[in-house]
């Protein structure tokens, strides 16, 4: 049975009318099958084949995003296994990891490895018979490629410790031993084959940048690779850049008012098409035979295998409105009855997660969203705080700087930056009085912590685990939160888990 392609990235130019708008935007290309076997030069002859070859690229992360989704909440805090869940996830969850376990494989990442390099050997054929796509399109698409091929190759070494390199367009199996890059070497690799294709709004303002629907934003992702690597410099400017790529769109990944309280949850609603939030997502449709499987796996009353932390749950708990709104206390708008949920048709009320089922009427088409506005920001206050710039780095966390004024001209964009906890309304997080103790880690724990909760069940608690753990040369950072879902220090589960974890060359899964 072929596999139908509802990843349609199509090519948004911001206040600018590009021709691949035109193939874009057609009903029938929703209909477009993907693998048939052509050769490049068939395959590579108009923009429309190069939009179709941009979507096939992205296809195997169908099927690899809920497997992240799933080994990092339940190698972290954020999840844990129920009484139906079968053997594959209950190892997980023990941090007992063999070959043979499906959601160890991470060979959906080396196709989109290989689909972006053939896109990158052939798509100069494609400026050479169409006219619609000149050298500036050219450029900024390659750009875009390199960019989703840089994201695979980074969660790559972010979950094994190192990646297999493919050099160019492999048009067979590899003869004799393969190349292996460590985590560090590839980090570097990656910001050096980045870099040329960053945009800078404040450099040729003639020219309107492109953006590729369902890619990572380039500079997002550089300041990420810079931050794993410690260069906090670095990581400010191009993740501060990432959030004002589009010109002067107030609203664009600016964390404003369009998501604020109860709107919240509809970031998760219809994902694809919310632009002011979400830069990278992968969509599902199961009228097409495109089943996101997540829902399965989580909702109550379904096969439920996998429920929420009572960690997490506490967590959403303690936070504290700054308003009442007759709602009482807690994260009402994050928490309980949006991220997770508890069933009324059991005598215990057991948890289950939500936030794929926030869409009711089709919880198995909910959208998996890989990168987004929120995200952004945490990683870039993570940034300004390691930098020394405490303040701002709570600005983002908290209020925003439309809280600020008179804004400094270097944060003059942000004037409708509500903040994460401010378009929740929730009380922020400030240094206490007299604070006596290393004041950079007291705010970076405040975003982390923060990060836990806003993004909760995307897969991105694991990473952020172990980037702090290193950073500090602290492996309990990590062991010690994650153990917490066994018990207490003394108890044998925690203690296995725990000194397990104490060794960081076990945070690397085996290569299958």
């Amino acid at each position: 049975m072929e596999k139908r392609s509802r990843i349609t990235p199509y090519f948004l130019v911001i206040l600018a009318a590009v021709m691949f708008a035109a193939n874009s935007c057609s009903d029938n290309f929703y209909e477009q099958l993907a693998g048939d076997r052509i050769t490049p030069e068939q395959g590579f002859q108009t923009s429309g084949d190069l939009l179709r070859s941009l979507g096939g690229a992205m296809l195997p992360l169908q099927d690899f995003m809920p497997k992240l989704i799933m080994l990092d909440g339940l190698r972290s805090d954020q999840m844990d296994v129920t009484q139906y869940a079968d053997a594959y996830f209950r190892a997980i969850n023990d941090q007992s990891f063999t070959v043979d376990n499906p959601f160890i494989d991470g060979s959906d990442l080396y196709k989109v490895v290989i689909n972006c390099n053939e896109i990158l050997a052939n798509i100069d054929r494609v400026a050479e018979k169409d006219r619609n796509v000149d050298d500036y399109i050219l450029h900024y698409v390659k750009g875009a490629v390199i960019g989703l091929r840089s994201w695979a190759y980074f969660t790559i070494v972010r979950i094994y410790g190192e990646a297999a390199y493919i050099e160019g367009n492999m048009t067979s199996l590899p003869k004799g031993d393969q190349t292996f890059l460590s985590k560090d070497v590839m980090i570097d690799t990656l910001i050096n084959q980045i870099t040329p294709y960053i945009h800078d709004s404040n450099v040729g303002k003639e020219y309107i940048e492109i953006r590729v629907s369902g890619y990572p934003n380039t500079k997002a992702l550089l300041g990420e690779l810079y931050l794993e690597k410690n260069d906090y410099g670095n990581a400010v400017t191009y993740l501060k850049m990432s959030c004002e790529s589009y010109g002067n769109l107030a609203s664009m990944l600016k964390v404003d008012k369009s998501f604020i309280d109860k709107s919240w949850k509809n970031i998760f609603v219809g994902s694809k098409g919310i632009l002011t939030e979400n830069i990278s997502v992968i969509p599902f449709a199961s009228t097409e035979g495109q089943v996101n499987p997540l829902p399965q796996w989580m909702l109550y009353n379904d096969q439920y295998m996998v429920k929420p932390t009572q960690i997490l749950a506490d967590n959403f708990k303690a936070q504290v409105q700054l308003k009442d709104n007759g709602q009482g206390t807690g994260d009402v708008y994050r928490g309980l009855g949006v991220t997770y949920g508890k069933s009324d048709t059991s005598v215990t009320g057991e948890p289950f997660i939500l936030k794929y089922g926030i869409d009711q009427g089709e919880p198995y088409s909910t959208d998996i969203i890989i990168s987004r506005a929120a995200d952004i920001h945490l990683l870039l206050a993570e940034a300004l705080n390691r930098s020394g710039e405490s303040a701002s780095a709570l600005l983002l966390l908290n209020a925003g700087f439309n809280s600020l004024s008179p804004r400094p001209a270097v944060w003059a964009r942000w004037n409708n930056n509500q903040g994460i906890r401010g378009r929740a309304y929730l009380k922020p997080k400030l240094i206490p009085v007299g604070y006596a103790g290393d004041l950079t880690e007291l705010v970076e724990d405040y975003i982390i912590d923060e990060r836990t909760m806003e993004l909760a069940f995307e897969g991105k608690r694991w990473f952020d685990l172990v980037r702090i753990a290193d950073r500090r040369g602290k492996p309990e950072f990590l062991a010690d939160k994650v153990a917490a879902k066994f018990g207490v220090p003394g108890d044998t589960k925690y203690d296995a888990i725990h000194a397990f974890l104490m060794n960081p060359a076990n945070w690397n899964l085996p290569i299958k």
